[in-house]
C-alpha cells in the first residue's frame, strides 16, 4: 500500500512539475490564440487543430499515466506545435515541430484542392479535362524559395479522371492562401514560382 501511494505521489508531483513548464512554453501558442476569440477548431485561422488523439504515457518507475495530445498549425508563424496535457485539460507541456512537420490534415488538404480549383489561371484546364485531385504532401524548400521556412506548401497533383496520367502537378502555400508554382517540377533546382 505505501508503495502504491509513493508511486501516486510521484505521478500528482510529475504532472504538477510538467504543468508548470507548460505554463511557461504555452507562451509560444498564447500570442495566437489570444488573437482570436473563436474556438481554435480545425478550419479555425491563425492556429488551427490538425489532429488530436488519447495515450498513455510511462513514468520511471513504470507507472502509466493518460495524456490527450494535439497537433497545431499556426499559420501566422509558420510553425506545428504539439500540445500535451492530462485528460481533465491540465496542461503538460509543448513541442516545437520541426520543418515539413506536422502532415497536413484532410481539411488542409481539401482547402489545397480548393485554392487550386478557384484559381482562374487553371480555367482552361478544368473545362478540357475531368480533374481528378490527389497529393497533398508537403514541400520545404530553403530560405527565399517560395516554400521556404514560415510557408506550409502542399503538392496537388490534377490527374486526368482515369488517373492514367498526370496534367499538372501545382504547389498551393496555406500561409498565402494561393498557387505558388503553377507547374512543379520534382528534382529541378529552380522551378518557376509565381
Amino acid at each position: 500500500m505505501a508503495s502504491a501511494l509513493t508511486d501516486m505521489s510521484y505521478v500528482r508531483r510529475w504532472i504538477l512539475a510538467a504543468a508548470a513548464a507548460l505554463a511557461a512554453a504555452a507562451t509560444a501558442l498564447a500570442p495566437a490564440a489570444a488573437q482570436s476569440s473563436r474556438e481554435v477548431t480545425e478550419t479555425s485561422r491563425p492556429l488551427r487543430l490538425l489532429r488530436s488523439w488519447e495515450d498513455t504515457v510511462k513514468l520511471s518507475g513504470g507507472a502509466e499515466t493518460p495524456r490527450r495530445v494535439q497537433v497545431f498549425f499556426d499559420y501566422d508563424k509558420g510553425a506545428g506545435y504539439e500540445a500535451y496535457s492530462t485528460l481533465d485539460g491540465e496542461p503538460l507541456g509543448t513541442t516545437t515541430l520541426g520543418p515539413g512537420h506536422p502532415a497536413p490534415s484532410q481539411v488542409e488538404i481539401d482547402e489545397a484542392f480548393g485554392l487550386v480549383r478557384e484559381d482562374p489561371e487553371f480555367a482552361k484546364i478544368f473545362k478540357r479535362f475531368k480533374v481528378v485531385f490527389e497529393g497533398g504532401f508537403i514541400l520545404t524548400e530553403r530560405r527565399g524559395r517560395p516554400c521556404g521556412p514560415g510557408s506550409r506548401c502542399l503538392r496537388v497533383f490534377l490527374l486526368s479522371s482515369d488517373r492514367a496520367g498526370t496534367i499538372r502537378q501545382v504547389v498551393v502555400d496555406l500561409v498565402k492562401q494561393r498557387v505558388v508554382y503553377d507547374d512543379f517540377a520534382p528534382g529541378a533546382t529552380e522551378g518557376r514560382a509565381r
